[in-house]
C-alpha cells in the first residue's frame, strides 16, 4: 500500500532525506528487513536471533566515532569494552522494540508517509520530490521500503516514549520544589592558588628524573610515524567548475513537469452522522448506511437522507474539490488522502463532528512550481549530479591505476594530471592536510602499504574528498635518550610536587580560616585575599567550571554561611572557598512562560524516569543469550 501512495498520493512532490536521521535509525534499530540474509548469530533477544553483521556495522561505526574524536586508534584494551556495550545496546534496543510490538503501538501508512514529506532533507522548491528522496536514499545505501520500516519504527517507539512520559504525575509540592533548585541563587567567598605560587619551593635532582626515565620509560618514546605521497580528488573543487547552461535547466525542467507538481487535489462527497450524546445510537446509525450501500444504494441519496451536514446533503453530500489543509478535520484528511481511485470510499472516520464515511469522486494534478521558483536548486542539482559522475568515474580510475602501478604515485598522477602531494610527519593521530580519519590511518599502517610499498586502494575522507597513498619512509617508535628528555621529565616533576604543596598549604589555611583566624592573616604571605561573588545560578561562567559545579554540591543548612572547604581544580591550582548565602528560586522569578517550560522539563524528566523503569524491568526478565566466543572471535578478526 505504501508503494501506492508513494506513486499517487506523494506523486510528483519532492522529499529531502534525513540521511543523519536514518543512519541514527539503524543504530537504534539494526538491520530489522534488509533483505540479506547474513550468515552467524550475535545474540538471541526472547528466541530472535540478531545477525553478526548488525553487530559488526554497529561496532565498526562506534569505532570509528571514538576514533576520529580522539584522533587516534582504539586502543586495544579499550576494544573489549566497546563490543560488550554494542552487544548489550543491541539486546536492550531489541527488547524495546519487541514491547512496542506487543503492546500494540502502530503507525499508519498515512502518517509515515506525512512524516517523511514534512522533512525538508527532501524538499525541491519547499515541497517533496520523489526523485531527490530515492536519490538521497540510494545514496546513503538504504532502498525506501527499508528507510520506510526503520521510520515506522522510531515513530512506534517515538509513541512508546511519549505515553510512558504523558503518564507522569507530579504533585505541586514536587513542582516547588523544582523550581527553588532549578532558580537557586548562591554566593560565595573564595581565592585560587595557583600551583605556580610553589614552584620555587620544589627541587628536583638528576637521580629523580633518571629514576622517573626508568619507571615510565614508554612515557618517553617517539612518534611512530611515515612520510608519505599522496593523490587527491575532490569532489567540492569538480563541482564549482561544473558548468550547466540554462538552456539544459530548462529543458529538464519542463521535461520533468510532474517531479514539481504538488499532491493531487480531490473531489470529495461524505455523509456524516453526529453523534450528540448517544454515540451508540450514530455508530448504529452509520452501520445502516454501511449495510445499504453494501445492497446497492446510491450513495447520493444515502447522503440525502442520513447525512446531518445540511449544507451538503441536498447535494449527494458534495464537499467540492479538497488540498492539502482543506478538510474539516485532519483525521478526514488523514482518510481522504488514503483513497487513490474515483469511487473508493472510506471506512467510518470519526472526527470532533461525528462520523464521517468519504468518498472520492475525481483527482486532477496538483498546481506545479514554476520555472523561476526552482531554477536555481534545479540548476544546483544538475551540476551536482554531472559532478557525481565525473567524480565516480575519476575514483574508478585512480583506483585502477594505483593498483596497477608498480612504480609509485608520480606515474598516476601524471597520467591522470592530478598533483602529486607530500606529508612528511603522519602519525597514529594523523598529519598534515589530510587531518585524522580512521579508514586512513588503518591503511597507511597496513602491511600492504607501510612494510611492502604498495599503493593504497582508493579511501574515502570526510567533505567528499578521496586519496591514494603512498608510504615513502617509516620511523617506528623508539625510547628517546634521557638527556633529550630531562627538562621535560624535570618540568613534570616540579609541576607535580607543586601541585602538592599547593593542595596541603589550602588544606592548611582551610583548617586556620575555620578555626576563627581572619582570612587576612591566613592570606597575608601569599599577596592574596578573598573575593566575593554574589547570587550565582548554576553553570555561572565567572567560576572556573568544576569551582561551579562544587559550589551548588555543598550542603547548606539554614541558608549559609558554611566552613571553607578546599577543591582542586582541573587546571592544578587550588580553591578556598565557603557559600555565603543560598536564595531558592521563587516562582515568581519566572514568566509564565518560563513556568510552563519547567512544568513539561519536569513532566518529562518523571516520565523518563518511569519509562527507564520499565525498561529495566523487560531487561532483566528478557531471554537474552549472547553465542559462545562470539566477540573473542570477532576482536581476534578486527
Amino acid at each position: 500500500m505504501l508503494d501506492t501512495i508513494r506513486e499517487k498520493f506523494l506523486g510528483a512532490l519532492a522529499i529531502p532525506i534525513l540521511g543523519i536521521i536514518a543512519l541514527s535509525l539503524v543504530v537504534t534499530f539494526g538491520n530489522i528487513d534488509t533483505g540479506f540474509s547474513p550468515a552467524g548469530t550475535a545474540v538471541s533477544v526472547n528466541g530472535e536471533d540478531i545477525p553478526a553483521s548488525e553487530f559488526r556495522a554497529l561496532y565498526q561505526q562506534q569505532r570509528q566515532q571514538w576514533e576520529t574524536q580522539f584522533r587516534q586508534q582504539l586502543p586495544a584494551d579499550l576494544a573489549r569494552g566497546m563490543a560488550t556495550s554494542v552487544i548489550d545496546s543491541i539486546a536492550r534496543n531489541r527488547v524495546i522494540s519487541q514491547h512496542v510490538a506487543e503492546q500494540g503501538y502502530r503507525t499508519s501508512d498515512t502518517d509515515l508517509v506525512r512524516a517523511i514529506q514534512e522533512n525538508t532533507t527532501f524538499h525541491v522548491g519547499g515541497k517533496f520530490s520523489q526523485p531527490s528522496y530515492e536519490q538521497l536514499l540510494a545514496a546513503q545505501g538504504f532502498s525506501p521500503q527499508r528507510f520506510e520500516y526503520e521510520q515506522r519504527q522510531s515513530m512506534q517507539l517515538q509513541q512508546f516514549v511519549e505515553g510512558v512520559a504523558s503518564s507522569a504525575f507530579y504533585t505541586p509540592a514536587e513542582f516547588r520544589r523544582y523550581i527553588e533548585l532549578d532558580g537557586e541563587a548562591r554566593s560565595l567567598e573564595y581565592v585560587i592558588l595557583p600551583a605556580d605560587k610553589w614552584v620555587d619551593q620544589v627541587k628536583v635532582s638528576d637521580e629523580v628524573v633518571a629514576e622517573r626515565y626508568a619507571e615510565q620509560p614508554d612515557l618517553y618514546r617517539t612518534v611512530e610515524s611515515v612520510s608519505l605521497n599522496y593523490v587527491e580528488l575532490d569532489y567540492n573543487a569538480m563541482l564549482e567548475d561544473v558548468q550547466v547552461r540554462d538552456a539544459d535547466v530548462r529543458d529538464y525542467y519542463e521535461t520533468n513537469l510532474d517531479e514539481f507538481r504538488g499532491p493531487d487535489d480531490r473531489l470529495i462527497s461524505h455523509i456524516l452522522i453526529t453523534v450528540g450524546d448517544d454515540e451508540e445510537a450514530a455508530v448504529a446509525e452509520m452501520q445502516e448506511v454501511l449495510n445499504a450501500l453494501a445492497g446497492g444504494a446510491r450513495f447520493e441519496s444515502l447522503a440525502a437522507e442520513y447525512s446531518d451536514d445540511t449544507g451538503t446533503a441536498a447535494q449527494g453530500g458534495s464537499l467540492g474539490w479538497l488540498g492539502v489543509g482543506d478538510a474539516p478535520a485532519q483525521e478526514f484528511e488523514n482518510a481522504m488522502f488514503e483513497l487513490l481511485e474515483p469511487g473508493d470510499i472510506s471506512d467510518p472516520v470519526r472526527t470532533e463532528f461525528g462520523y464521517h464515511l468519504i468518498r472520492l469522486d475525481d483527482l486532477r494534478p496538483g498546481d506545479a512550481l514554476s520555472f523561476a521558483e526552482v531554477g536555481s536548486e534545479l540548476q544546483r542539482r544538475l551540476q551536482e549530479d554531472e559532478a557525481g559522475d565525473r567524480y565516480a568515474e575519476l575514483l574508478d580510475e585512480l583506483d585502477e591505476r594505483a593498483l596497477e602501478s608498480l612504480d609509485g604515485l608520480a606515474p598516476v598522477a601524471d597520467a591522470m594530471q592530478l598533483e602529486l602531494k607530500t606529508v612528511d610527519e603522519f602519525t597514529r593521530n594523523g598529519g598534515g592536510e589530510l587531518g585524522f580519519n580512521a579508514a586512513l590511518v588503518d591503511t597507511v599502517f597496513s602491511l600492504e602499504v607501510l612494510e611492502d610499498g604498495e599503493n593504497s586502494p582508493v579511501i574515502s575522507l570526510e567533505d567528499g574528498r578521496a586519496v591514494v597513498v603512498q608510504v615513502t619512509d617509516y620511523r617506528p617508535s623508539t625510547t628517546r635518550p634521557l638527556e633529550d628528555v630531562a627538562d621535560e621529565i624535570r618540568a613534570e616533576l616540579v609541576q607535580e610536587d607543586a601541585i602538592a604543596i599547593g593542595t596541603v598549604q589550602a588544606m592548611e589555611r582551610t583548617e586556620r580560616l575555620n578555626a576563627g583566624e581572619s582570612a587576612a592573616d591566613v592570606l597575608a604571605d601569599l599577596d592574596v585575599e578573598l573575593t566575593a561573588a554574589n547570587n550565582l545560578r548554576r553553570g555561572a561562567v565567572e567560576l572556573p567550571t568544576d569551582l561551579a559545579a562544587e559550589l551548588f554540591r555543598v550542603p547548606v543548612r539554614d541558608g549559609g554561611p558554611t566552613d571553607f572547604r578546599t577543591q582542586l581544580l582541573a587546571d592544578g591550582s587550588t580553591a578556598i572557598f565557603r557559600v555565603t548565602d543560598v536564595s531558592p528560586g521563587q516562582p515568581d522569578d519566572f514568566s509564565l512562560t518560563a513556568r510552563d517550560e519547567r512544568k513539561e522539563q519536569l513532566a518529562l524528566r518523571l516520565g523518563a524516569g518511569q519509562a527507564t523503569g520499565l525498561v529495566e524491568t523487560l531487561i532483566d526478565s528478557a531471554d537474552v543469550y549472547v553465542t559462545p566466543d562470539f566477540l573473542e572471535n570477532e576482536l581476534g578478526n578486527n
